[in-house]
Formats: structure tokens, sequence, C-alpha cells
């Protein structure tokens, strides 16, 4: 019995170790953005985890890291009342405005004019607000603003999003966490997962989000968590509401609290010590937002005086201490001077305007996705129109509204296509999208080599698009798999293809064989198989083979995997096309196994440091460089800038070893940067 009892306690010493130095990690990675190991070592940690969980299932808690995704979907949200009301807050659109804001605080709060009001000034992220219920350290509710008085129990959704950390842990001396703590935060959709999320969508047919606090929303309410996890929200906390355990006397105080309690804080925010300071600040940003991988559509200002709040209050609608600034949208018009349709990879029909080319939000814009042909009806766009364009969610260019009062008579109604522009196949409508089901149709083999040899897929430098096409059209290439027999004759004949840059392209063909399997997987072109899911399906099956052989059933109870996806992977593997083209990829001597990533520490000389490769290395392929680069705490970055510390040159390095040289950019060669690695 105290053998069994020894024993016990010795597994649950192990799992709460676990638990701590996950939650370590992830504060690191997603908070601090400071990741001290590799996405490999801090999987197997989880998978750890897990099996201990599962073989002691009554040691699993709520506040595990394995628990923030899990459980079958929900039928639908509860309600949550609001301890403190989360009202909405004013809004202003000028200076003056808000020098009144501040006169207004100054007679409520009987201050003298000429004294200054020390306010606190803040991004306006354009997302969902939410609030997060703490008690005794342990996250146990979470909730949208709803009406302002209660709103929908999204604590399911919550946990998805690894920045909230499930149990709060004080990284600060003399910090201690209070026992009842109220969160309120935002919760936003970087850019970059914006324009993945609505490819995605585009590829299956679905229709496209319009922009990123749309989509934020419907992932926050989504029924099935599992599905929001794969969408990768992310969250900026910025208030306390009611607190139990601490003391607080100024605005600054509860961020302070939030950063040392592992929250992410937005690192943007800015204390002023007058209303002419906002000002400035405000201004300041309204030039910068594009600068940023969110979107923003103001500033919040905040008197930084708790006790002013309260002496303050609010109105039935809005808290009198508090008030944004909100910058205006940048829109231009410009003419359509055609309609054209674009094939995908999976065969989705596109509409896209090209445009008399104009200014907008800092950028030249000659194109604009219409989405669907649907849309183009619904506005009556046409050919020749004079649109008003508009940034979705300042990234995507698209058209808001015609200016009918330029019509002249001259435009045409654009007709939906009822045949494939470039195969002529007959088109199948899937919802609002058509799609061209040709398997052998040129346009989707391009689109799909062209991802297949991209930087998140195959990464096989020098096979651009223009190369692409001119392989296709001469029939060097009619699948993806070709590019591992393509030879050095068949290149140095081509356009812009001289001896060297074909000798570099063949080297480059040859060292994409050694990616990891993750990288493969990706490539496939898979509907709604992206980098994560790959590393997901890599990490789980380890060969290609088993993937591929995999059931419906057995895909579906992967961490992860919904039956949508395990639905479309299924499909891929069964389809007589691609199941040859994967025969012709692994007789060609291609990585279909998943690679072991070697265990090292951390050298002084590279940790925190971002490096790029470039050319064919010799001794290390490029994937296996990069993993070891992060393994000794290093960054790898895809492109050379000023932020960039090593630029490391193989053979054929081309135009980034220039822009190395231009910025300063400490350049190593194979030896140098092998020196380096080695060094404690």
């Amino acid at each position: 019995m105290d053998m069994r009892l020894n024993m016990t306690s010795s597994i649950k010493e192990k799992i709460n170790q676990l638990r701590s130095v996950i939650r370590h990690h992830d504060r690191k990675y997603y908070v601090e953005n400071t990741p001290a190991i590799t996405d490999y070592e801090y999987d197997l940690l989880v998978k750890e985890l897990q099996q201990l969980e599962q073989a002691h299932p009554e040691l699993i808690t709520p506040d595990s890291p394995t628990q923030r995704v899990g459980g079958e979907p929900l039928s639908q949200f509860a309600t949550i009342n609001h301890k403190i009301p989360m009202l909405s807050i004013d809004n202003t659109y000028s200076g003056e405005e808000l020098r009144e804001f501040d006169q207004r605080i100054k007679r409520m709060a009987d201050i003298d004019k000429q004294q200054d009001v020390e306010y606190v000034v803040e991004l306006k992220i354009d997302g969902i607000a939410i609030t997060i219920w703490y008690e005794n350290g342990l996250f146990t509710r979470g909730a949208t603003r709803g009406d302002g008085f209660k709103g929908d129990d999204v604590t399911a959704n919550l946990k998805t999003i690894h920045q909230i950390p499930l149990t709060l842990e004080s990284a600060g001396k003399g910090q201690h966490v209070p026992t009842v703590l109220e969160i309120r935060g935002e919760i936003y959709l970087p850019n970059k997962e914006f324009q993945r999320l609505n490819e995605e969508r585009v590829e299956s047919g679905e229709p496209q989000f319009a922009n990123p606090r749309n989509a934020a929303a419907g992932s926050l309410k989504l029924l099935d968590p599992r599905i929001t996890a794969k969408r990768h929200l992310h969250i900026f906390t910025y208030a306390i509401g009611h607190y139990e355990g601490i003391e607080l006397q100024t605005h600054t105080q509860c961020l302070d609290v939030l950063r040392g309690l592992g929250l992410p804080v937005n690192t943007h925010t800015q204390s002023c010590k007058s209303i002419e300071e906002v000002i400035q600040h405000c201004n300041t940003w309204d030039e910068r937002r594009d600068e940023l991988d969110y979107l923003v559509d103001g500033m919040v200002i905040k008197v930084n005086s708790l006790a002013l709040h309260n002496q303050l209050g609010a109105t039935s609608k809005s808290p009198r201490w508090v008030i944004s600034y909100k910058f205006q949208p940048e829109q231009a018009i410009t003419k359509i001077e055609e309609i054209v349709v674009q094939v995908g990879k999976t065969g989705v029909i596109t509409p896209v305007a090209n445009l008399t080319p104009v200014l907008l939000a800092g950028t030249t814009v000659s194109r604009a996705t219409l989405h669907n042909f649907d849309e183009i009806a619904r506005k009556d766009i046409r050919v020749g129109d004079h649109v008003v364009l508009q940034k979705a969610g300042e990234i995507i260019p698209q058209v808001v509204s015609v200016v009918k009062e330029k019509r002249d008579g001259t435009e045409d109604v654009f007709k939906e296509p009822t045949a494939c522009p470039e195969c002529n196949s007959d088109l199948a409508r899937i919802g609002v999208y058509l799609r061209c089901n040709n398997p052998l149709c040129l346009a989707q083999t391009k689109r799909r080599i062209k991802y297949f040899a991209s930087r998140d897929a195959m990464d096989v430098e020098g096979l651009g698009p223009a190369l692409i096409e001119q392989l296709v059209d001469k029939g060097f290439l009619k699948d993806y798999a070709d590019i591992y027999h393509l030879k050095y004759d068949d290149l140095v004949g081509l356009e812009r293809m001289g001896e060297k840059s074909s000798a570099s392209l063949i080297q480059a063909i040859e060292e994409s064989k050694k990616r990891d399997l993750d990288h493969l997987i990706s490539a496939l072109g898979i509907n709604n198989v992206g980098t994560h899911t790959a590393e997901v399906l890599a990490n789980h099956f380890g060969d290609l083979d088993t993937l591929a052989n995999a059931t419906q059933e057995a895909l579906e109870r992967i961490h992860e995997i919904g039956p949508v996806v395990a639905g479309c992977i299924v499909e891929f593997f069964q389809d007589k096309h691609n199941r040859v083209v994967v025969e012709k990829l692994k007789s060609s001597g291609i990585n279909t196994q998943k690679l072991a990533v070697p265990t090292v520490a951390k050298n002084p000389h590279i940790s925190g440091k971002s490096f790029v490769i470039t050319g064919v290395l010799q001794k290390y392929p490029r994937k296996e460089a990069e993993i070891l680069i992060k393994g000794l705490g290093g960054r790898v970055l895809s492109s050379v800038s000023k932020k960039t510390d090593y630029l490391v040159v193989g053979e054929s390095p081309g135009s980034k070893a220039d822009k190395a040289r231009e910025l300063n950019v400490t350049i190593l060669d194979e030896e140098a940067f092998e020196k380096m690695i080695r060094m404690i």
C-alpha cells in the first residue's frame, strides 16, 4: 500500500513539474515573444504530459495545459452576468474634441483648468471585448461583452488561446496572485492569420471574412472549440474589473499587475502628462498604424488615477473617465479597367478587378479581389465603373461601392463564366463559388507547383512563378513531382536561366528532398491542411505512408483534427491522380519521414540573435540548420533587414548577400557558421 502511494505521489510530482515547465514556456513564447526551446522540444513535453494523464486520469485538473482544447462541441452558449458592466466608450474624431474631454474631466472633478491630468493612451485594437475571471489563480470562466450587462460564456474557446494562462503565476518580487481577478481584454486576429484564413476559405469554397474583426468574432462564437483552436486567435489585456486581495491606485499599476502575472499587454501603451501629449501621441500612431501586424482603428485615452475613475463615474452607456480617438478610414476612388478571373490550386474561380493605379493607405493599388460572382451582382459592379476602394481591415484592397453618378453608359455588365478560362472544362457551383474540377487544368497545375515550391512548403529556392510558367507550358512539369526529374539541360536554355542559375536550381531541388515531413505534407496542397495541421499530422504519424493509409475515424481521433479536415485528407489520398503523384515523389528519393531534432545546450553567441540562410549549404540541409539555430536559442528569419544579426551563406547566395552588405549585416560562410555553433 505504501509503495503504491509513493508511486502515485511520484507520478503526481512529475505531472506537476511538467505542467509548470510547459506554463513557463507558454509565457516565454506567447506572451514575452522570447522562446527558450524549439517547437519540437515543446511538443515532446506536452506529449509526455498527455501520456501520464491518460494513464492516470484521476490526476487531470482543469488548469492542465492539455485541457486547452477538448470535449464535444457545445449545443449553445450559456449566459454570464457581468459583476461590473462592460460599458461602451464615447468616440472623438479631432484634437479639439479631446481638449473638450480634458476640460470636462477637470470641471467634473473640480480640478484647476491650468492643472494637467495624467492619462494613459492605448492602441484601440479592432477586435472583440471579453472578460476573464480568475479565482485563487485559476482560470474559471470567460464571456463576451454582449449587451454590456450579460454576455455569452465562451470559456471553452478562450482556453484554446495560448496567451491566456490557465493558472496565474507571479514573476515579480513582492507581487502575489490576487484571490479574485476579473480581466478585460480584446480578442483579435493578426493580419497574416486573417489572410491565411481567407485563402483557406476560398480554396474550400467558403465565403471570405470581411475583415479581421469579423473573423475573430466568428471564431470566438464557434460551438466547436477544436475549430476555434485552428483560427490562432490572439489577445491583449487592457484593464482590471473586479478584484480582491490586491491594492491598486492607478491604471498604470493595473497594467503592471497584468504583465507580472504573465498576461499579454500591448507594448505601445503610453503615459502622458497632459492632453497635448495625448494629442501628439494619437497623431503619431495615425501615421504609424500600417506598421502593425494587427488592425487598430484609433486610440483609447484613460484617466490614470483610479480614485478619479470613482469620482467621475459613468453614464448609463459609457464611463466618463475614458474616451476613444477614432482614425479616419482611408478610401480612394479609381476606375475598373477590366475584370479577370483566376483559377486557384483547387480549381476555385475568383474574379479580380484590374484598376487604374491609385495610392491607398501608403501603397499603390492596381488590383482588388471581387470575392465571388454573387458579390459582383449584389454591388452591381461593371467594367468601366468608378468605384470606392478601401483596404479590408487595412490589408486587402476591396471595392466598397460603385460611384453610379459617374456612369456615362459605356460601362459593361460582367458575365459570369460558364467554363474554366484555362482548360474550358465545365464549372461546378459550390455555395457562392465556381470551381473547375479538371485535375489536369494547367492553371491549377501551375498554382499547385508554385505552392509546393514556396517557402512554407518545400522551399525550392530559385523556382519562382515565371520559371514555373515556362516549365509547365513547355511540358517539363505536369505536376509537382516532376520537379525532381528536371535536368540541367532542361533549364539552361530557358529565358533568364544561365549556366550558374540552372546549376543552383538543380542543387536547391536536391536539397529540398531533405525537408522534414511536415513541409512535405503541407506542400501536397490538401484542402484545409496548412502548415500547422501538417505539423500535427507529421508528429502523430511519423511517415507519409502511415498518413496516406489512415482512416477517417483514426484521423478524427487526433487532437486538433476535425471531421472536415479528416475527410479532405482521406479524399486526397484516395484520388487516383494524387496517388500517382505521391508515388512519383517517393521514387525520386524525397524524405517521407519525421526528422529527429538534435538536443543541444543554449549557445550564448547564438541565443537571442536572428539569422537568415541563403544559398546551398554543404554540411547542413537548410531545414537542419534552421532547427539547430533554434535549438541553440536563435531565431531564423526569411529576409534580410536591419534587424538581422547574421546572414549564413552557402553556394550561389543571390541577392540576400548584396542586401546584407548594404545594411552592414555580418555575413558568415559555412566554416564561420560551423565555428560559431560549436562555441560555448
